[in-house]
């Protein structure tokens, strides 16, 4: 008989476990290929595994960037969503740990006699039995235990949460060094547009000095005869537009560093910031690495391969719930339904332990849609990795491009200033002499400003495009 029993339980435990084994596989993933070199001589030093402290030679934004990293309201946020994702991190190891709890709990009930509970009490408490056996009446219950769950790991399905959630975790870190890096860049770019317009309205200011000597002289030069009216409107027209612009530009700044003020987290300040001709001459690091490097060193890369790698364990956990699971649990303490005999032992000692194996059967429509959908998630991860490290090998080819075209615009601007310069001071003489009219006064004078605010921008895009640069290599170092 006990023979039989033995078998019938073994026939239902293979049962379950082939019941709940007919599970599909995992799709397979891919490894993305990157080209090995950005051009056509490469390098395996790059100025990504610069510290931001190291890349940025301006002490005084280095101080900003320590501030905004310190105060700045949004990356602050980020901090916390690292600090909630480690705690999922816990809660997904803790998945591999028994449940334990501590419970304690009292109660008093009073059964009616012409009820079987009360009768059966009531014939219980024979005069052969203990007195302090009786069941009292009314009836206590008092209770102190112990009490543990645990789902055995077999086939891994915790260890694939776990590793999920662990995956998921580090995601955030990443995440948290990609704000980091976008706020260190976009504080430099906020600070070298400050720069460009401090040069833009000292070169507004000296271009209507320049005008205003220009209108004072030909209204000498009408009041001669040598000039008309018509001269004179034109210069007095020119200085308004350029008054115009300036206090455009004006107004530019102080929303500018407002701005700048709220990405330090702080209240509007007096910014201090380096001169436009100090910014001008600076030189940035040129050594981009290899494009295998954006795959170790690009917070966003590495985190879309993180998530990746956690829609994997999701997926693996999911085709495991087919299996059958076994789950251990128990209980020991102290009951009794008297004060004085509650801790007594062993006569007041219980205890129970049990296990137990399930396997889905008639939950398997839902289980297979939860794998389905998990499969979807994977390939969808897959996809977006794909996507990202393309997107930044696009990103950082076009800086490279961009940064080496704007070197040599500085220099051709740089050229083309210094000829506008002196073609002014040329029209200027030989308008005082009567050799040149005004026109010609007006029109080098608006090709020097066109060329001077060109070279401007060229020169502080050229701080900016690094800048990204930088970023899009990985941000270096912190």
């Amino acid at each position: 008989m006990m023979k039989n029993k033995y078998t019938y339980v073994a026939l239902v435990v293979s049962a379950l476990a082939i019941g709940g084994c007919k599970a599909p596989s995992l799709t397979s993933t891919e490894k993305i290929d990157l080209p090995e070199t950005f051009q056509e001589e490469g390098d395996t030093i790059t100025m990504a595994s610069l510290s931001w402290k190291e890349f940025f030679p301006d002490e005084q934004l280095v101080e900003y960037i320590d501030s905004a990293l310190v105060n700045n309201h949004s990356f602050l946020k980020t901090i916390e969503n690292v600090s909630i994702a480690r705690s999922q991190m816990r809660i997904g190891k803790g998945a591999l740990l028994p449940e334990v709890s501590l419970g304690i709990d009292g109660g008093v009930q009073r059964f009616g006699e012409y009820t079987m509970d009360g009768v059966g009490n009531g014939t219980t408490n024979t005069p052969d039995l203990a007195k302090d056996k009786h069941i009292p009446d009314p009836y206590k219950n008092l209770n102190l235990g112990l009490n543990f769950q645990w789902e055995a790991d077999i086939w891994g399905k915790l260890t694939d949460k776990k590793r999920a959630s662990v995956s998921r975790w580090m995601k955030s870190v990443e995440a948290k060094r990609l704000a980091q890096t976008m706020l260190i860049c976009e504080v430099a770019d906020m600070y070298y547009k400050l720069v460009g317009l401090d040069k833009k309205q000292s070169v507004l200011k000296e271009d209507i000095r320049k005008t205003a000597d220009s209108y004072i002289l030909a209204g000498e030069l009408m009041n001669e005869g040598e000039e008309s009216r018509l001269s004179v409107d034109q210069f007095r027209s020119r200085r308004l537009k350029l008054e115009e612009m300036l206090l455009d530009t004006e107004q530019q700044i102080a929303e500018t560093e407002r701005a700048f003020a709220l990405l330090l987290g702080t209240m509007p300040f007096e910014i201090k910031r380096s001169r436009f001709e100090k910014i001008s001459d600076y030189t940035f690091p040129v050594e981009v690495g290899i494009p295998a490097q954006l795959l170790r060193n690009r917070p966003d890369v590495k985190a879309a391969e993180l998530e990746l790698l956690a829609a994997k364990s999701d997926a693996s956990a999911a085709r495991k719930a087919f299996f059958p699971s076994l789950v251990i649990g128990g209980s020991s303490g102290f009951n009794a339904f008297s004060l004085e005999k509650w801790f007594s032992s062993p006569a007041s000692m219980v205890y129970n332990l049990a296990a137990g194996i399930t396997a889905p059967i008639f939950k398997k429509n839902e289980i297979r849609a939860l794998w389905e959908e998990a499969k979807g998630r994977q390939k969808i991860a897959l996809l977006d990795y794909h996507e990202t490290a393309l997107r930044s090998y696009i990103e950082v080819l076009n800086l490279i491009t961009s940064s080496e075209q704007m070197s040599l615009r500085k220099s051709l601007k740089e050229e083309e200033s210094r000829i506008h310069h002196r073609s002014i001071y040329n029209a200027n003489e030989l308008f005082k002499t009567g050799f040149a009219g005004y026109l010609d006064v007006l029109s080098a004078d608006e090709r020097f400003l066109d060329c001077e605010l060109e070279r401007i921008e060229v020169n502080i895009a050229y701080c900016q495009i690094h800048t990204m640069l930088y970023r899009s290599l990985g941000g270096g170092s912190f």
